[in-house]
């Protein structure tokens, strides 16, 4: 009996036998888990003994640590990483899992095999992902077109490797690569497949101003803001969101450029081509203003069909702009006016709908009738006014009033009630030419028998300008008093003399009703100062004066207040200087000898010099009837003296 269970025993142990591989290092086994023990789960590689899987282990390719969670029972792969003295194998599971990876990159790489990622966190330049070791997807590589990163955190998306180094541990994928090549295929596809004419479905891949690209499969077409409907389009952005799906018709076709041209509004009727058939020139339509433009207005008949005001056709008066007399929203009649089908368009009309006041004017504002207008605007050139809706009238400047009109305002003012004379009527420009002044005497006709040239009147002061005043010598009488006619001595401005509402008298100087034109004078009243100058320094004459300027032709002496003469440089010293600084400053005093008085200029020519030499003749007289005539006396210390003052 015991030698029959010997005999089965030895049997079982050598089924064991043949069943217990022998491993090593490196090697990849997968295994069983028998149990969980302190230091890490016991695994059945069917070796003599079991293997010891840590319960955790360094991460392969990525940072920290992995700890397992395994059950009993539960089949995984495993790599023998050593055998310890004790004849102990121990297991990796990361490094069987780290290994198997690498197979899937270096495929991937090598064949193009897609592999599955799942993103774990985003870096500086793109995303880090999981295909078994960490892998850096570039922000470049992740779609066609940049993308928000974060959209794709925790998410399993489909990649190929483009590098990748084992001694490294250096992998980088792309998913744009997988995106591209399945848009080459359905590019193809849809190339292969599109006509001009076929209605397809397509996904909205971007929103622009002009239009919107619509992907058909791989291949990106337009829908032009033009083609989009047959009516108003506003903002595309109000229609349009990127990814809706939309049916549209293939209108052009560029196999070369490979650009298309879609439609939308053309998968329904042309609303035009009905209406032109059904209306014609003179019909009256009913539209909704849509838009105002400052040469017109737009009225939408029906969806699709637009006609336009032109800001002539608005009112029979004077229109601005047209928000005075629409608005957006209203609902107007109007009279189409021409049918343009090659341009598709159509002009209509509103006043048209109104009788034209035109029509018997010469019966309504015969010329020389006084009517009663409103004025509209106001210009340099006189002031338009209304004489009712439709009838406008312009009053020129020189018929605002008898007197010299500088600013119209000072007259009228805009939407101020004015009676006028008409004074005629031009139906070619639809404009009456009008008058206020035409409705008073004129004042002209009464002063030209009271004045004369050289008459003395007196005027208030009615404006201060820069080239002089305007005086006021009757009702609507006005006088010109220039600056240089103000003062003898000079004056920059009239507001150095005069204060507006001042009054004056004043010689008239120039007398021309016929151009209701006076010019007048103040200082043809006043002494004139040249006179009392010229009684005062007789030519000849020798004065004591002041130096005040040097110039290089000369200095200026000052003979009084106001008044001063130039010594040319020649009349300064008898010996030649080359320059007034020589011998003079400012601030000498010296003695001049009056040699001209230009009536003309209204100047003094003086001389230095001269006036040196009467000096010393006077001395040498004086001398000679002491009776000490004698060269050295001549130039004697007094004549001594005027020298050298010269010369400091």
């Amino acid at each position: 009996m015991l030698g029959v269970e010997n005999e089965k025993a030895m049997e079982l142990l050598h089924e064991n036998l043949e069943q217990i591989r022998m491993v090593r290092p490196g090697d990849l086994i997968k295994g069983k888990v028998i149990k969980k023990g302190d230091e890490g789960y016991f695994v059945n590689i069917n070796y003599k003994a079991e293997g010891i899987l840590p319960l955790r282990e360094r991460a392969q390719g990525r940072e920290g640590e992995v700890e397992h969670d395994l059950e009993e029972g539960e089949e995984i792969w495993v790599m023998v990483t050593r055998i310890d003295e004790q004849g102990y194998v121990w297991l990796s599971r990361e490094q069987a899992r780290y290994q198997g990876a690498w197979i899937d990159i270096e495929e991937s790489r090598d064949q193009g095999k897609v592999l599955t990622a799942k993103v774990k966190r985003k870096v500086k330049g793109g995303l880090i992902v999981d295909v078994g070791v960490n892998a850096f997807l570039p922000a470049s590589c992740v779609d066609v077109v940049p993308r928000n990163l974060d959209e794709f955190i925790d998410q399993s998306i489909p990649v190929k490797v483009i590098e990748a180094d084992r001694k490294t541990r250096n992998v980088i994928v792309s998913r744009r690569a997988v995106i591209e090549e399945e848009l080459a295929r359905r590019r193809q596809e849809t190339i292969a497949s599109l006509e001009v004419g076929q209605v397809r479905k397509g996904v909205v891949k971007n929103i622009t101003s002009f239009g919107v690209f619509v992907d058909l499969g791989g291949v990106d077409g337009l829908l032009h803001i033009s083609e989009v409907s047959w009516g108003k389009v506003g903002k595309l952005e109000d229609l349009f969101k990127k990814g809706d799906e939309i049916e549209v018709k293939v209108i052009a076709w560029d196999p070369e450029k490979e650009e298309i041209s879609l439609s939308l509004k053309r998968l329904t009727p042309d609303p035009w081509e009905r209406f032109v058939q059904e209306v014609k020139v003179g019909d009256i339509v009913k539209g909704k203003v849509v838009s105002l433009k400052e040469f017109g207005v737009f009225v939408e008949i029906e969806e699709g069909v637009e006609g336009l005001i032109h800001i002539s056709d608005l009112s029979w008066g004077y229109v601005k702009h047209p928000r005075e007399v629409v608005k957006v929203g209203d609902i107007v009649e109007a009279k189409i006016l021409e049918i343009d089908p090659e341009r598709r368009r159509i002009s209509l009309g509103l006043k048209q709908i109104f009788p034209d006041p035109w029509e018997n004017i010469e019966e309504k504002y015969p010329v020389g009738s006084t009517v009663r207008v409103r004025v509209n605007k106001v210009s340099t050139r006189g002031a338009l006014v209304e004489v009712e809706e439709g009838v406008e009238g312009r009053i020129p400047l020189e018929e605002l009033s008898w007197k010299r009109v500088t600013r119209v305002n000072d007259v009228v003012r805009r939407n101020q009630l004015v009676e006028a004379k008409v004074l005629a009527i031009d139906r070619e420009n639809r404009q009456l030419t009008l008058s206020l002044r035409a409705l008073r005497p004129n004042p002209w006709e009464e002063v030209q028998a009271k004045w004369q040239v050289g008459d003395i009147v007196e005027g208030k002061i009615q404006r201060l300008m820069n080239f002089g005043a305007f005086v006021e010598l009757a009702p609507e009488i006005e006088a010109l008093l220039p600056l240089s006619e103000i003062a003898w001595e000079p004056v920059k401005h009239p507001s150095q003399v005069f204060k507006k509402g001042q009054t004056v008298s004043l010689k008239i100087l120039e007398f021309k009703p016929e151009e209701q034109r006076i010019v007048v004078s103040r200082k043809a009243l006043l002494p004139d100062p040249w006179e009392i100058i010229k009684t005062r320094y007789p030519l000849g004459s020798i004065h004591e004066g002041k130096v005040v300027r040097l110039v290089d032709f000369g200095a200026f002496v000052e003979l009084e207040e106001g008044w001063d003469g130039l010594v040319h440089i020649s009349e300064i010293a008898e010996e030649r200087i080359s320059s007034p600084q020589e011998v003079l400053k400012e601030g000498d005093i010296v003695k001049v000898k009056v040699i001209k008085l230009d009536d003309a200029e209204r100047k003094i020519g003086l001389s230095i010099k001269q006036a040196l030499r009467e000096e010393e003749e006077k001395v040498r007289k004086e001398q000679a009837q002491e009776g000490r005539v004698t060269l050295g006396d001549v130039i004697g210390e007094k004549l001594a003296t005027i020298l050298n003052n010269l010369k400091k």
